[in-house]
């Protein structure tokens, strides 16, 4: 009898232990700054964040009734887990973003938020960041608010496991930061490396997923390779993205910029590998990229970077072996957008179409190429040039299409 009766004291603190497990977390940032439900409103309606939003009281426990008053975000679409679910808890001089995460307790959904979310709520200004799991009533973080924005003090219930954690953020690293899959990494990176350090800035290849997300919050500029599609990469694109990822189905490829942290992130996607790879060079090869040298370097605070976008884009060319009497053009047209595939006999197949310029007189868009060459070494066959455009966007009408005395109508 004493030990069967010592056997089910040994056992019952387990059993107590086993009775309240945390199936979630939650992880929030405090920052020293005032906010609102209607300025926060005003900046995901302005800031193209996929995003919905909901005010009430939410319970954050499935082990208390306890419900408290917020601001609950669902943004976009994040790792395997669908919406990344966030509360802000605004004050005059004190606002919380808390999220919630597993029962790891991992950073990576705060930081996805936070970086979203850094137009509006400047992470210079967060002074600490703490966690618990779902089975510690009211969250940590909510009560670390409370002390500070209200001098209340929360009494924290812990029904029995879970742990606590709270620390100081570290400022960022002044390096370029990269997040692809292994197929955009194997295309793109070393072209972005090579790049930037000509100009005398470090990259770090970060990797995919969430890891790499909690790493690229350290970073004042972050390059992430591929659109909503991509293996990995794909999900946590999407609420960077917002609506102009539907431009990408149009045109083919697209670059965005969003703030991050107190730098800039930077979204280059293709509708497949090769057009993200093309984007990549467009991108090394624009006003954008100068700008992220400079955030890199000089810490200044970015709000927006624009990349300004002509109406004629060469998105690809190239040379090979072959025969062609006189310039071949077509163009197929997929929304807003036009596609031109132009070609032309070459003495060699080693050279390659630059654009030069482009004029719209009415409804007639004239492209202005040259070529020059391609390869230091060249294969001795008779060559075509060829060349890929997207142009647009467009309104809808009729118009034509002039390249090299070239001329071909279509209609949008």
């Amino acid at each position: 009898m004493r030990a069967a009766l010592a056997l089910i004291l040994i056992l019952l603190p387990l059993s107590l232990s086993l009775a309240c497990p945390p199936n979630a977390g939650y992880v929030g940032a405090i920052y020293k700054q005032g906010s609102d439900l209607n300025s926060l409103m005003e900046f995901l309606k302005a800031s193209g964040i996929a995003s919905s939003m909901e005010v009430g009281s939410f319970n954050f426990s499935p082990y208390s009734n306890f419900s408290y008053p917020s601001i609950y975000i669902s943004i976009g679409s994040y790792e395997e887990g669908g919406s990344v679910k966030a509360y802000v808890f605004p004050g005059s001089s004190y606002t919380l973003l808390m999220v919630e995460t597993d029962t790891n307790l991992s950073e990576a959904p705060l930081v996805y938020a936070e970086s979203l979310l850094s137009g509006y709520l400047n992470p210079e200004l967060i002074v600490n960041v703490s966690s618990s799991p779902n089975n510690w009533v009211p969250p940590v973080p909510l009560a670390e608010w409370s002390k500070l924005e209200k001098g209340e003090e929360l009494k924290i219930s812990v029904y029995k496991c879970g742990f606590i954690y709270s620390k100081l953020r570290r400022p960022q690293i002044e390096k370029v930061g990269v997040i692809a899959n292994d197929i955009d990494y194997s295309l793109s990176f070393d072209m972005i490396r090579d790049a930037f350090e000509r100009r005398g800035v470090g990259v770090d290849y970060l990797g995919s997923g969430a890891r790499a997300l909690i790493a690229a919050q350290k970073y004042r500029a972050v390059i992430i390779l591929g659109g909503p599609k991509a293996p990995i990469v794909g999900r946590g694109v999407i609420p960077i993205m917002g609506e102009e990822r539907k431009e990408l189905g149009e045109r083919g490829w697209v670059i965005v910029t969003r703030p991050w942290g107190t730098g800039i992130a930077v979204v280059i996607a293709g509708a497949d590998r090769y057009l993200t790879r093309e984007a990549v060079k467009k991108f090394l090869s624009s006003e954008l990229f100068d700008q992220v040298v400079k955030v890199v370097k000089e810490g200044r605070e970015v709000k927006r970077v624009s990349e300004r976008k002509g109406l004629v884009e060469l998105v690809s060319s190239s040379g090979r072996c072959g025969y062609q009497e006189g310039p071949s053009l077509s163009v197929n047209v997929r929304g807003s957008y036009a596609y031109a595939n132009y070609s032309l006999g070459h003495a060699n197949p080693c050279a390659k179409f630059v654009l030069r310029g482009y004029k719209m007189e009415g409804n007639r868009i004239t492209i202005e190429l040259s070529t020059e060459e391609a390869a230091e070494i060249c294969v001795q066959c008779i060559g075509v040039i060829y060349a890929n455009f997207v142009i647009g966007p467009l309104p809808p009408g009729s118009y034509e299409l002039c390249i090299g005395g070239l001329c071909v109508p279509f209609r949008v």
